[in-house]
């Protein structure tokens, strides 16, 4: 049997990984169009300041597959079109065309940074002006930096990438300013939770300039970048696109496969495509979500790894299904822990909840236990079933952990009193006897009370 993997990264080789591990007698062929495979994406804005090697986020290399798993492993095989007809795969490659058969395939290719319709970025696309999405971005932006120091940079992009990003250029001694169209970055976040962002931006000498749309970029001279936007003019020695990343599906779409939320390939809980033999897993497929039951995009490492494992499980016969997902996520920025899982107050009321909220900030250490801070904690729950729904923590420590007790909270369909009535570890060093996330409770609790009057 031959299983062909298109994408060799995150979904990919643990795809293929697992299908060798499931079928020791499998095939597995897997064609990527870049020189690298199995890297660390999510660690590409920690690398930026000196002393930091972008080589480090490699995790298993080509040799290593071929090797030590039996996995065929082609670089530089862009592959171009599907023909579910004939069972056959066709791309190009840097010595002429190939075409490809195969008995299964995972479609893997992952999301693509998107390139916003700024007039004269094109002409600056990785001489002045670099995305930060894969590993070739992180070495050609790292190579600038290390070359050419910036004096001022501006961020186009107030997601994850861009805050994430920032720290490590401030870290270069760096003058940046961070540009976001929406009128605010972090947008999940309840805004007395997003105003700590902009606070700690603000102790750090970082610029988040929101409701600010980029119209063009061009060069000045040899070393400074003249950024037009909707509120005057700025100048930069680099320009880091940070705008978010779409799914790549359009090779999906042409074979005649369904898509699903966002453009993203629509797949069942068995990573099932609309095409029989066709399995699709990573940042390219959908997911359901735990809370709403609806499909969603929600382009996350975890997610495509697991995606992958169970991809490459049942293209080799097996019948495993993925578990739905609740858009869990953390970032750091500078000295805060950004946290979120579940729904938004937004997404609840689309998908006909009815949304009660309660915020809380407590210490994440005992009062009479040196250092620490204050831990921002906003719950989410439904007046009518009663049951919580999501909730987002920010703080110098303890949200990173504590946002995963509510994952489980949230994926066991606990109300706010099941998470109150938790028996939580407790130490001076790392929290109060009465945990914020317990605190919360009790305050969703009261708030949910109050609703239903």
């Amino acid at each position: 049997m031959r299983l062909v993997i298109i994408g060799g990264d995150a979904a990919g080789m643990s795809a293929a990984s697992q299908a060798k591990r499931q079928d020791r007698s499998a095939e597995v062929i897997v064609l990527e169009k870049t020189r690298d495979v199995s890297y660390g994406a999510c660690g590409l804005p920690y690398k930026l300041p000196c002393g930091q090697k972008m080589e480090d986020l490699q995790v298993v290399t080509v040799q290593d597959f071929r090797e030590k798993r039996g996995i065929d492993v082609r670089l530089e095989h862009r592959v171009t079109a599907i023909d579910p007809a004939t069972k056959s795969v066709s791309g190009a490659t840097p010595s002429g065309p190939f075409t490809l058969s195969y008995d299964r395939l995972i479609i893997a290719t992952g999301a693509r940074a998107i390139r916003p319709p700024i007039e004269g970025l094109d002409a600056l696309w990785g001489e002045g002006a670099y995305p930060l999405k894969t590993l070739e971005d992180g070495r050609n932006l790292k190579a600038t930096l290390m070359t050419s120091p910036p004096r001022q940079v501006v961020i186009i992009g107030g997601g994850y990438i861009g805050l994430e990003a920032s720290e490590g250029l401030h870290a270069l001694d760096a003058e940046v300013t961070i540009l976001e169209a929406l009128p605010h970055i972090v947008p999940f976040l309840p805004e007395a939770l997003r105003a700590r962002i902009y606070d700690e931006a603000e102790a750090h000498g970082v610029t988040i300039r929101c409701n600010t749309l980029v119209k063009s970029v061009s060069r000045r001279d040899y070393i400074t970048i003249a950024v037009e936007t909707s509120d005057g003019v700025l100048d930069a020695d680099l320009v880091v696109v940070a705008t978010g990343v779409r799914p790549e599906s359009e090779l999906a779409a042409a074979a005649g496969i369904e898509l699903g939320a966002a453009n993203a390939i629509a797949v069942d809980d068995t990573l099932r495509t609309s095409v029989p033999d066709v399995f699709a897993a990573g940042d390219c497929a959908d997911s359901r979500h735990r809370i709403s039951g609806m499909p969603v995009w929600v382009p996350l490492a975890l997610r495509a790894n697991r995606g992958g494992k169970v991809a490459g499980a049942n293209a080799v016969g097996g019948e495993r299904k993925a578990p739905p997902i609740m858009g869990t996520a953390v970032f750091k920025f500078f000295g805060l822990e950004i946290a979120r899982t579940g729904l938004t107050e937004a997404e609840a009321r689309e998908s006909g909840f009815d949304p009660v909220t309660a915020t809380i900030q407590a210490p994440t250490r005992a009062h009479y236990y040196p250092g620490g801070g204050k831990l921002s904690v906003w719950l989410l729950g439904d007046r009518k079933s009663g049951r919580l729904l999501g909730g987002a923590m920010v703080g110098p420590e303890a949200a990173a952990h504590k946002i995963d007790t509510l994952v489980a909270a949230l994926d066991g369909g606990m109300t706010p009193a099941q998470l109150y009535d938790l028996d939580l570890a407790y130490a001076p060093p790392f929290g109060p006897s009465w945990s914020p996330l317990l605190t919360a409770a009790s305050a969703l609790m009261k708030a949910m009370r109050s609703a239903a009057r």
